[in-house]
């Protein structure tokens, strides 16, 4: 190009409003953003695991859901039964006195803030 002496030059568009279906809108519109699509892409992951779990329907969204409702199932058997397992004792202990478990979440809360 430095032969024929031209130089180097760049097109390029801007934008003063985007025309679409009748409505008229504002460039801005276009800045999308990294957590703009992350927060779409996880809120259709949501109602993807949502309609499977409603038709029983595995996927990777809902496997997750289904056996955490599961445990709690189990949970619940073992805690009204004779069956135990160290998450069903500690679900016992707290049915059994939850004043004990009352009293305690001061004290961690206040080891937590002086650990932090």
């Amino acid at each position: 190009l430095n032969m024929l002496n031209v130089s180097p030059f760049m097109y390029g568009l801007e934008l003063a409003h985007v025309f679409d279906d009748g409505a008229i809108y504002d460039p801005a519109i276009l800045d999308i953003s990294e957590s703009d699509i992350l927060s779409r892409f996880c809120g259709a992951i949501s109602t993807v695991a949502a309609v499977s779990l409603e038709i029983g329907f595995l996927t990777v969204a809902s496997v997750p859901h289904i056996v955490a409702n599961g445990f709690k199932n189990v949970l619940a058997i073992a805690v009204e039964t004779d069956i135990t397992f160290p998450a069903a004792e500690k679900a016992k202990a707290y049915i059994a006195d939850p004043s004990a478990f009352a009293a305690a979440a001061p004290a961690a809360a206040a080891g937590g803030a002086a650990a932090a």
